[in-house]
């Protein structure tokens, strides 16, 4: 959901793979062959996370709207707006990531968002352990 690239990003990638296949003059070489299971992995993971994505982003958005709507502190209170009308994950963890670094360290609030992005990073993984149909 925060991953660094994106889905188009990857795409690109793995249409570099592919051209590299279909120029290739006969049998593969060892390094274009991990090159072509590494491209079949990228499909298969991100085929995974987008049939995930929409579920996992409403959720966490809304775990963490609910965490940051009893906390009156002006960054707390940035990040609630912030969080509520992000269009995207990356959005959201830059609005997290901006309310951590403002938080102090013992912190209940900082405890509670921790305890979030687990809950979210687990069920990502379960998402992306689930083969496409």
């Amino acid at each position: 959901m925060f991953n660094a690239l994106t889905a188009p990003q990857l795409l690109v990638g793995v249409g570099r793979v592919l051209r590299m296949v279909a120029d290739a003059n006969g049998e593969l070489e060892g390094f274009q062959r991990s090159q072509v299971l590494s491209a079949f992995s990228v499909t298969r993971l991100l085929a995974s996370e987008q049939l995930a994505a929409a579920e996992l982003l409403e959720r966490t958005r809304a775990d963490l709207s609910e965490a940051l709507a009893n906390d009156d502190r002006p960054p707390a209170m940035e990040a609630k707006t912030r969080v509520d009308t992000a269009r995207d994950g990356l959005q959201i963890g830059d609005a997290i990531g901006d309310l951590l670094v403002a938080l102090p360290r013992p912190d209940p609030l900082r405890t509670r968002l921790h305890a979030i992005l687990r809950d979210m990073t687990d069920r990502e993984v379960a998402a992306l352990a689930q083969p496409p149909a």
